[in-house]
């Protein structure tokens, strides 16, 4: 804390002291050397709010805080337990790899061990300066509890509270040798510390943790959700909105979620789920129940996690989840752009010659409805120069939905789709950059109409908002589109009719006219359109 002239306070409580450490330790170490560590530390509102999730403080109450830092999160946990009446014994076990911090969390384990003390509590602590998923290893093992025998044991924890590092694991990494189980493609560390922090708790344990929501889906993270919830009970989910305010003072941008779940070996019947804009906004956020069996979709064999950031998003997931058919079962495939521009860089072009070379379609090419070729003059590249070697990267120019792959990120929308037409394109074959994804008919051409309903569903807040409570990545997932709800095509066509013969193709105007094709009406319908004409 600081006065009006800058001069620093002493600290009034053990949290805001690792606040005043966090912040000096980042004035004193560069990005990069956090970014090695995956190194994010947890803002003080969060932490306190972490803390509050807890629902069972035992008189001997074991907390475990594997990524330690300089005591955040177990300074929040400091702090709420010296409100209680009753006396407790607090035996903190902490991990921290990096030596700089060592000093800084000892300064505030030491502040915890006062304030607890004076509020008529005790308190014992454990510093390991190891890695907390090596130093665990031998509990990993085939004879190990990881994969072995989930009789309680007599040292589990009866907490564990984290923040783990973020960072992309090799192949071959000492650390995914450890878990093959759940290991699949190219794994990230924080979840193997959700995994080893799991596995230590006693029964009823219980964990809460901020990552990343990229666990939720996608293919790379399915062995690990059912490893993980084949163990642990999700109880309750807190979401943001914004992905720059969490961390914003080291610049971090990801869609983060915070969990609380309890070593039960079957699920609650309901999970509470709550959203706040930022961290700002936390305290008083409004809380909704919904059945485990609606959050978790195993329909598909991806065991996704749906997270609605309300009840109105709840109720979109109800009412795109009574089409009868998905994605692919109504005959539509979606593909990937085989151009991958620095493999194809000899081939790529930035002017056109219709003798020689074939248009090349970038991610900015697709404008809601419209795909913009030839591009602006904004230096990237707009042509493909045809040869043998890159005949494979060429697609017939036939009409395709282009969906990009990617959304900025803090852009409102997460899906935006053009039409491409073959009779309006200018020339017989196409070259789709890998930013983009592209939806056609397995056995046939798709009509005109059909391309514009199809585009008209995916521009839709309707379809986005659905999408949003399947995917916490900014990036668009083929596999995730396939499975997904969707109407007949001769409603798609219909709907694509209806654009044809709108003057204006304005937001408000293309909700409108899903709908009240589809038939959508009350509180969803007034909600959207409400939105829409934002």
């Amino acid at each position: 804390m600081q006065t009006t002239d800058g001069k620093t306070l002493a600290p009034t409580s053990p949290l805001e002291l690792a606040f005043q450490l966090q912040r000096a330790h980042m004035a004193a170490s560069s990005a990069a050397e956090r970014k090695q560590r995956g190194q994010v530390f947890t803002p003080p509102e969060v932490c306190r709010f972490m803390a509050g999730l807890f629902t069972h403080i035992p008189t001997h109450f074991r907390l475990l805080d594997p990524g330690a830092g300089v005591g955040s999160l177990t300074a929040a946990m400091c702090e709420r337990i010296a409100k209680l009446r009753t006396p407790r014994q607090v035996e903190l076990h902490l991990y921290e790899t990096d030596p700089r911090l060592t000093p800084h969390l000892y300064r505030v384990i030491e502040e915890c061990r006062k304030l607890l003390q004076a509020s008529g509590h005790s308190l014992s602590a454990q510093l390991y300066n190891e890695d907390f998923i090596l130093a665990n290893a031998s509990t990993m093992g085939e004879a190990g509890l990881l994969f072995g025998d989930d009789s309680e044991r007599a040292d589990g924890f009866d907490a564990v509270i984290m923040n783990p590092p973020y960072f992309k694991l090799a192949k071959d990494s000492e650390y995914t040798r450890l878990l093959p189980q759940i290991i699949h493609g190219q794994p990230n560390i924080y979840t193997l510390f959700m995994a080893t922090g799991a596995e230590l708790l006693r029964p009823d344990g219980e964990m809460v943790a901020i990552t990343p929501r990229s666990f939720c889906s996608g293919l790379y993270f399915r062995a690990f959700r059912r490893w993980f919830f084949r163990r642990m009970g999700l109880r309750r989910a807190h979401l943001f909105q914004s992905r720059k305010d969490i961390f914003r003072e080291a610049g971090i941008l990801q869609e983060s979620l915070i969990t609380l779940t309890t070593r039960l070996g079957h699920h609650p019947k309901e999970v509470a789920l709550s959203t706040s804009c930022g961290r700002d906004d936390l305290i008083g956020s409004a809380t909704f129940l919904l059945p485990s069996s609606e959050i978790f979709d195993d329909s598909s064999r991806q065991l996704v996690i749906r997270l609605p950031e309300n009840p109105i998003d709840a109720e979109i997931m109800w009412q795109v989840e009574s089409w009868p058919k998905d994605f692919s079962k109504r005959g539509l495939r979606i593909s990937t752009g085989p151009v991958v521009s620095f493999r194809a860089r000899q081939f790529l072009r930035h002017t056109y010659d219709a003798a020689s070379m074939i248009p090349l379609l970038l991610d900015g090419s697709v404008r809601r409805f419209e795909t913009v070729w030839p591009p602006p003059h904004d230096g990237k590249p707009c042509a493909l120069k045809v040869t043998a070697k890159c005949e494979r990267l060429l697609l017939p120019a036939k009409n395709y939905v282009l969906l990009r792959r990617f959304s900025a990120k803090e852009e409102r929308r997460r899906l935006t789709a053009s039409c491409l037409l073959a009779a309006r394109f200018p020339a017989a074959h196409v070259a789709l950059e890998n930013h983009l994804n592209y939806v056609y008919h397995a056995a046939r051409e798709l009509s005109e109409d059909e391309t514009y309903g199809l585009t008209a569903l995916f521009n839709s807040l309707l379809l986005d908002r659905y999408f949003r409570t399947l995917s916490g990545n900014t990036q668009v997932n083929a596999t995730e589109i396939r499975t997904m709800p969707f109407p007949d095509l001769e409603t798609l066509a219909d709907i694509g009719r209806r654009v044809r013969q709108l003057q204006d193709i304005s937001p408000e105007e293309i909700e409108e006219l899903v709908l009240t094709t589809l038939g959508i009406e009350g509180q969803i319908r007034r909600r959207l359109l409400a939105e829409a004409g934002r």
